[in-house]
């Protein structure tokens, strides 16, 4: 009887985590129902015997009906439910004997149809309990092949989207800085010839034009640099390189940049450094620091770069007499959730990304960058690289 209740009270409450509402107020009618029949048939033993068997058929056979039709179709619900319904049967049959029967019926005494039922339902307890181990290990397989069918999915539409991301990447890197270069050259032509004519408003417009295009296409980089970085796919190549000339190199790309502010840009190397990095990643450092430095710098101010090197690696500074910096502003200059973008001396607009991509690059190329700084007092922004890097060293790093 317990294990009537128990067992159809699980099946009801279901092992997919679904309840059957109908279903359990139909067993809840026929639990009410069977507890009423007791009642007025306390005294006549044959028909309380009679009911109690009656009763476990029903609800054997709603327990069968539940596990036959649930939508999931598992093989060993289907097997349960035929189990049961067999059961249920046997059970209404065992009903009827004990009606024929009648007074003369004693429970185990005197009846083959009685032993039969005994080996009968520990045979039904057992194939039930393992069927009902069997289905649930069953649902635990279909779930984990469902999860990984919905994987599957999940992973060809990130490929999807990385393919789009690679043709976006594509775009910035070849059909959008095309463009800009282009208007680099023209702009940088149209100076040079208006400056010819001593016309010094269209001078100023041409200027103009030229930094824009400059500070746009050094946006593009950045943007792509840092895409990269964050997709693992920027390229690292080193090798043996000078200082001093890649410095050099890049002072003279943001030397009009610094002109147009009247700013003076100083470097005087003491020795000659030799490092093994890359020269790409190194050049896209240098450059955000120097534009960050004299976009920072008030007009007629001054930036000096210093090198300075031991046994094993190299410092770098680029120190400014420019606003400088609070306690507060350092602390959220190179986390890009915080999204500092402060404006420059001469109201120059940033996206907060090139400090950002300076210290992830540093920290690919094994070094270290931090910042000293003091409001009002100009910023002196520091990295050390090792003199000697190899592939395995910056995977290790990154």
């Amino acid at each position: 009887m317990i294990s009537c209740f128990a067992f159809t009270s699980f099946g009801l409450i279901s092992f997919d985590g679904k309840m059957r509402k109908k279903l359990l107020w139909i067993f809840a009618g026929f639990a009410f129902i069977f507890y009423s029949a007791i009642l007025f048939a306390e005294e006549n033993n044959v028909i309380l015997s009679i009911i109690r068997i009656a009763s476990c058929s029903i609800f054997y056979a709603i327990g069968a009906y539940y596990l036959f039709f649930n939508k999931n179709k598992y093989k060993f619900s289907i097997i349960l439910s035929g189990v049961l319904l067999l059961y249920s049967i046997f059970q209404l049959f065992r009903a009827v004997n004990i009606y024929q029967l009648g007074e003369s019926y004693v429970f185990l005494q005197n009846s083959t149809f009685n032993n039969w039922f005994l080996i009968i339902s520990v045979l039904v307890i057992s194939a039930i309990s393992i069927g009902y181990i069997m289905l649930l290990k069953e649902v635990d397989q279909k779930t984990i092949l469902r999860k990984n069918k919905i994987i599957e999915q999940d992973k060809h539409k990130l490929e999807a989207l990385n393919q789009t991301q690679n043709k976006l990447f594509s775009i910035i890197a070849h059909d959008l800085r095309s463009p800009f270069n282009n208007i680099l050259c023209l702009s940088e032509l149209l100076s040079e010839k208006v400056a010819v004519t001593e016309n010094s408003e269209s001078e100023e417009f041409v200027d103009l034009i030229n930094t824009t295009a400059k500070n746009t296409l050094s946006l593009l980089d950045n943007l792509l640099n840092w895409a990269k970085s964050q997709t693992g796919e920027l390229g690292f190549s080193p090798e043996k390189i000078k200082l001093s000339k890649v410095i050099h190199h890049i002072i003279e790309l943001k030397m009009s940049q610094a002109k147009a502010k009247n700013i003076s840009l100083h470097f005087s190397p003491i020795d000659e450094i030799e490092l093994s990095t890359d020269k790409n990643i190194l050049g896209t450092i240098l450059r955000n620091l120097i534009s960050n430095a004299i976009k920072f710098t008030n007009p007629g101010g001054h930036i000096e770069l210093v090198t300075t090197t031991d046994e094993h690696r190299v410092e770098i500074s680029i120190n400014d007499n420019g606003v400088g910096m609070t306690e507060d502003t350092i602390r959220k200059i190179f986390d890009l959730t915080t999204n500092v973008t402060l404006p420059g001396t001469a109201n120059e607009n940033g996206s907060g990304l090139g400090l950002v991509l300076c210290k992830e690059f540093v920290e690919k190329l094994g070094g270290h960058l931090w910042v000293e700084s003091e409001l009002g007092k100009g910023s002196n922004f520091k990295f050390t690289l090792p003199l000697n890097i190899s592939k395995p060293e910056l995977a290790k790093s990154a």
